[in-house]
């Protein structure tokens, strides 16, 4: 029996795979290179709920680099990056009001797409600042997820603003990934590796800029959707804690999952499917 309750045991939604699909598809590589051998499908990964341990995610990544022979692929995780990916939360950022709304929205909702992730947004220094923690250190997992959502911020506030020349300065605490130099005068931010912290900084006028789809009706409609994802989540990590405690009070040696789940007066093929919702295994 293997319970976690680690942030990053969550996993990572199946979507964010088949962008690392677009991605090496540039290189001539199908669905079927890149996913069959961890026994994944395209249509797996559709769906919704389905969600990739962080393990799996890392040894998927290590995959796509080695068919790639490239060194990182986070510049083109972050260019190919649509808000839409991002669900009901990118829906809600996208029909927000404006930046400083649309930020405060990613920061609290950021954990139903990424577990591992928390952002932090201050407007108290002379610039506004967002700083990202990352609880995982699975590599090269860490690098290319923070390295593509980086970028990919970039991308999606210019799509949401209509403004090509956004800017910024970036520090990563990671090193520079061999050949990155290529990018650089692509990007309108300043990126700095090496850095004691992940955080971003820009200038306050940015914050009152309007975004080209607001629509507070919609906007609404999605924050709740988040927040109704919000109390699911809650509700599944409250059943983990159910389950450890059933095994650490049981007075057998040994529960199987059938064991359990009538214990919980469910079927034991719900008990896995909700465990997995969450990137936990019986």
């Amino acid at each position: 029996m293997k319970i976690t309750s680690a942030r990053q045991d969550q996993g990572i939604p199946g979507v964010y795979g088949l962008l690392l699909l677009d991605v090496v598809s540039r290189w001539g590589y199908n669905d079927e290179t890149l996913f069959a051998p961890f026994h994944l499908t395209s249509e797996q990964l559709a769906d919704p709920d389905y969600r990739i341990s962080t393990p799996v995610a890392n040894e998927l990544v290590k995959h796509a680099l080695n068919l790639t022979g490239e060194t990182t692929l986070g510049y083109h995780l972050g260019t190919q990056m649509r808000i839409s990916i991002h669900g009901f939360i990118g829906y809600a950022i996208m029909t927000a009001k404006d930046i400083t709304e649309a930020i405060a929205l990613a920061a609290r909702f950021i954990q139903l797409r990424l577990p591992f992730l928390q952002l932090y947004f201050s407007t108290f220094g002379p610039k506004a600042t967002l700083q990202l923690q990352c609880d995982i250190e699975l590599e090269p997992l860490r690098t290319e997820i923070v390295l593509g959502l980086t970028i990919g911020i970039m991308s999606m506030a210019k799509a949401i603003t209509g403004i090509e020349d956004l800017a910024g300065d970036v520090d990563l605490d990671f090193p520079e990934p061999e050949g990155f130099e290529k990018y650089r005068n692509k990007l309108s931010s300043t990126i700095r590796f090496n850095q004691p912290h992940l955080i971003s900084s820009f200038d306050k006028k940015y914050l009152g800029i309007k975004l080209v789809n607001a629509d507070p009706i919609a906007s609404q409609v999605a924050i709740n959707q988040c927040e109704a994802e919000l109390s699911a989540l809650g509700e599944r990590r409250r059943l983990a804690m159910r389950v450890r405690d059933i095994l650490s009070n049981s007075e057998q040696h040994y529960l199987s999952i059938e064991n359990v789940a009538e214990c919980l007066h469910m079927s034991d093929r719900t008990l896995k499917r909700q465990l997995a919702a969450e990137g936990t295994s019986f």
